[in-house]
């Protein structure tokens, strides 16, 4: 970030992937604005400004976006696409109107040419691709796949408690696993390289791991030793239905069938170029383990 103390306009900010960006770009000293909904709790307190509103009403974003120079943008998990890419469209339409500088869009995912039928993989790249074209300068992250996924309800206490890691992918799948806060790190450091506009990166741990090698980093972690099942697409998602609902769910899963038919792993990712543009410091998958509250996630209980 620049010495100048720059709004920066956070989307998804009640989110895993937005909050660790929140908070990212808070340490290095820009002023951070948040859109929240109506009635969702506001978890910065008084560190950031919070406009009420969300990505459907665009009156909401044109008062977010005011006097802002710089948009980081994650998007909602939705299963219509057409819904999604309206949002999406929303969100950079008022930017541009608000005079943005640069747009730092989240693709939460590799991103996809369009067509592999999941709504919101492909929304995302119809949001990608309207960026693209309206003018306003803009840098695109698209991380692999999260550790923090693994501290969610229906993962840890399996961990913790069974001694079993269980995740929709083979055995000898291989992933470049990253954390929330690396991608905050990236996402920050590239609201500085406004240079960088037009370019893309792909982001992600800096080792590919398969599942029985996560699994042998998480028994270290938690103090057992833990095995690793490939779950069934049908399990997965009846166990995210459970939280997220029965279209989000299959809408995860439907992604999930698209990664596992690709002839390459699309979560391995070679993060030099990455890396040389946007140096920051990537955390070993194996780190990231040892520094969880595994216990207290089990349990149910989260870090505020």
């Amino acid at each position: 970030m620049s010495a100048r103390i720059e709004t920066v306009l956070v989307y998804g900010a009640a989110g895993a992937q937005g909050s660790a960006i929140v908070r990212a770009a808070l340490a290095q000293g820009a002023h951070v604005r948040v859109l929240l909904r109506p009635g969702r709790a506001n978890p910065f307190g008084s560190s950031v400004d919070v406009v009420r509103g969300d990505l459907a009403d665009r009156e909401s974003l044109d008062r977010a976006s005011l006097g802002v120079y710089k948009v980081v943008l994650t998007m909602p998990l939705l299963h219509d696409r057409l819904a999604l890419a309206r949002l999406g469209r929303n969100a950079v339409d008022a930017a541009r109107a608000a005079g943005a500088t640069l747009i730092v869009l989240n693709t939460s995912g590799p991103l996809s040419d369009g067509t592999i039928g999941s709504a919101f993989a492909d929304a995302l790249a119809d949001t990608h691709a309207y960026l693209a074209s309206s003018g306003v300068p803009a840098i695109t992250l698209s991380p692999t796949v999260f550790c923090g996924n693994l501290t969610e309800p229906w993962s840890a206490p399996m961990i913790v408690n069974d001694g079993v890691f269980a995740y929709p992918l083979p055995a000898d799948f291989p992933a470049s696993w990253i954390s929330w806060e690396d991608l905050a790190a990236y996402a920050v450091a590239a609201l500085a390289r406004p240079d960088l506009a037009g370019r893309a990166f792909r982001v992600g741990g800096p080792e590919a791991l398969t599942g029985i090698a996560v699994a042998e980093a998480l028994s270290g972690a938690v103090g057992r030793s833990v095995t690793y099942f490939a779950l069934p697409l049908p399990d997965f998602a009846e166990a995210l239905a459970q939280r997220f609902g029965r279209a989000a769910a299959n809408e995860v899963a439907a992604y999930h069938a698209w990664l596992h038919a690709q002839p390459a792993s699309p979560f391995v990712v070679d993060i030099k170029p990455a890396l040389t543009a946007l140096p920051i410091a990537p955390t070993r998958f194996s780190d990231w383990a040892r520094a969880q509250a595994w216990a207290d996630l089990a349990s149910g209980r989260r870090a505020a």
